[in-house]
């Protein structure tokens, strides 16, 4: 079973970084963690958005997920019309998928933690 990480906050938001934390100790466990934005948290991977904290950059480690084999980040096609971007404005690989696909999902999981 997946587990999801659900991120809300703005990129510079404190939760965002201690969700972060809690995705790559999953990562680093092999649980394959699930990252969705939602709100103002799509700002984490969209070009031009990095924020930096205590000399770290919240977008270069979102690149770790990587080595982890991690599913692509869940992004909600209704949130990017409405902000009128597409995937190609992130810097990485995303998932797009509509408010009913994501709901799906999470109610298939037992594991859903939100920052």
């Amino acid at each position: 079973m997946t587990t999801f990480i659900v991120q809300t906050h703005p990129p510079a938001a404190i939760d965002s970084w201690h969700g972060q934390d809690m995705l790559l100790a999953l990562a680093t466990l092999e649980l394959n963690p699930q990252l969705v934005l939602l709100g103002d948290a799509v700002a984490h991977l969209r070009h031009n958005h990095d924020v930096s904290r205590q000399q770290r950059s919240l977008q270069k480690r979102y690149a770790l997920l990587d080595l982890y084999d991690c599913p692509p980040p869940v992004v909600v096609a209704e949130e990017l019309s409405k902000l009128g971007i597409t995937a190609a404005d992130f810097v990485c690989e995303v998932a797009v998928m509509s408010y009913h696909q994501l709901s799906q999902q999470l109610l298939q999981s037992t594991k859903v933690i939100r920052f």
